[in-house]
């Protein structure tokens, strides 16, 4: 579920690249969305519930979902 979760956010990011603003914020949680998928870090769920508001909605859901660690 994490990589499909990090596919929906790249999709996601280049979907909104025309808009400048909201790439200020996209890039970075997909960065740190791309260090999850790597067991580098953990997220948060306040970081998922952004994540599904702001970048992705089945990212987010799929985020919010897994359950592994």
């Amino acid at each position: 579920m994490r990589t499909i979760s990090y596919a929906f956010c790249i999709i996601g990011t280049v979907l909104f690249s025309i808009a400048i603003i909201p790439l200020c914020w996209m890039i970075p949680m997909t960065i740190k969305v791309a260090k999850w998928n790597k067991h580098e870090c953990e997220l948060s769920i306040g970081f998922k519930i952004c994540l599904l508001l702001f970048v992705s909605l089945v990212g987010g859901i799929l985020a919010l979902v897994d359950d592994s660690k």
